[in-house]
């Protein structure tokens, strides 16, 4: 099927590599002949001509009277929703806790000009890859709901144009324009800050960036699940192995895949005993410069595994933090990150993270340090305590805390 076909690209080869292939499709080979012209108001990956020509977001928002309710009516909008996506993934926990609570939860897919999606296909994988059991509507059918939430910038432009007097949020999960160069997608995103919807968004660092659009917003910290990376029948590995772990995303631009490559030759250099072991992609089609292992995309419990063997995982974020640091320290395993803002002030206060400059050599030098250590073994035990108090509950009850507050009487 076509949106497998897509979703599927997507996934393995990113936003870029989709977007050429869609170009191609719709220009085909070059003839010479140039009967058939591109469309520039039906361009793949964007919200439609209609939903932007919908919006002046100077015209304040009105917000809609408080509810005197207990449990509401919410809809995710979310974009069409393949296996294994980490923003889907995140969006599901909330909607599941919330299902859990009383809420009458449903989900709304915003159907791009590229990913076409029924609420059939929608509910299927729902079911099979999140666990949620929910209806799928149109988006044309929203209007009842009282709570209705925006889940990326292109569904942004979705919801500004429902009409309704429910609640309108926006479930911001990174700093999107930051996605793009800087052109037509980075202003169109970045313009979805100025809709007038009240903001839920992933650590402190995005509710900062947000406020500066004059978007209200409220946060929550990340969680880990400890069922799956600190099991109550499980003990971090009493003897590591020789190995370290690369999130390895080549076709996500924010994970700096090429740093971590010249970072990770640099390292090999210096310890040539080591396995090196890539997830998170199959890197297959790339010449890599060193010998490594390729796992590709890995369940949980097998990444519990390779987390709980590994002394320490190379891991870049360019723009908001990865999930993957907590769930690396339940495991004890030390993550190697970059430092800037966007890490250290959403994990402000965890220890165990190795903090350097996303510059190759700083990166290889820093994982030298965390593999030459002397109490490798001790470390593990320590920072995977340390962890141990990071579940996911906090972050479900603060976040129906902020719902209930902005929408209903009773908070």
């Amino acid at each position: 099927m076509i949106i497998d076909k897509v979703i599927y690209t997507y996934q393995k080869e990113g936003f870029r590599t989709l977007l050429k292939k869609v170009a191609k499709k719709i220009t085909g080979t070059p003839t010479g002949d140039h009967s058939e012209k591109i469309d520039l108001t039906n361009l793949p990956l964007m919200p439609s001509l209609n939903d932007i020509s919908g919006i002046d977001y100077q015209i304040p928002q009105v917000k809609p009277p408080k509810l005197n309710k207990k449990h509401l009516n919410i809809v995710w909008v979310i974009p069409p929703v393949g296996p294994g996506g980490g923003g889907h993934t995140t969006i599901t926990r909330f909607a599941r806790y919330l299902q859990k609570q009383g809420h009458l939860v449903s989900f709304s897919i915003y159907n791009n000009n590229t990913m076409l999606q029924s609420n059939k296909e929608a509910e299927e994988v729902l079911r099979k890859s999140y666990n949620i059991q929910t209806k799928v509507k149109d988006i044309s059918e929203l209007s009842e709901e009282d709570v209705i939430f925006a889940t990326s910038w292109e569904t942004a432009y979705g919801v500004y144009n429902i009409k309704t007097k429910g609640h309108k949020f926006y479930f911001v999960q990174d700093f999107e324009p930051m996605f793009f160069g800087v052109g037509s997608r980075y202003m169109l995103a970045e313009a979805t800050y100025k809709f007038g919807f009240y903001g839920v968004t992933a650590g402190k660092w995005l509710t900062e960036k947000v406020k500066k659009y004059g978007m209200e917003a409220d946060y929550f910290d990340f969680g880990v699940d400890t069922e799956i990376y600190r099991s109550k029948k499980q003990i971090v590995q009493k003897e590591k192995k020789k190995k370290i772990a690369f999130y390895a995303r080549a076709h996500t631009e924010r994970r700096g895949f090429e740093l971590g490559i010249l970072a990770l030759k640099m390292f090999k250099e210096k310890h040539p005993e080591f396995e090196i072991v890539f997830f998170g992609q199959d890197v297959s089609n790339y010449e890599i410069p060193f010998e490594y292992t390729n796992s590709g995309m890995l369940t949980p419990a097998e990444l519990s595994k390779l987390y709980q063997e590994s002394i320490a995982c190379l891991v870049l974020s360019l723009t908001n933090v990865s999930l993957l640091p907590l769930e690396l320290l339940a495991a004890g395993c030390v993550p190697v990150m970059n430092g800037g803002e966007n890490n250290t002030i959403v994990l402000d206060g965890v220890e165990g993270i190795a903090y350097t400059e996303a510059f190759p050599p700083n990166l290889a030098r820093k994982l030298c340090q965390i593999v030459e250590a002397n109490n490798i073994e001790e470390n593990a035990q320590k920072i995977s305590e340390n962890i141990k108090n990071k579940s996911w509950d906090k972050s479900y009850e603060k976040v129906e805390k902020i719902i209930l507050r902005e929408v209903t009487m009773n908070e």
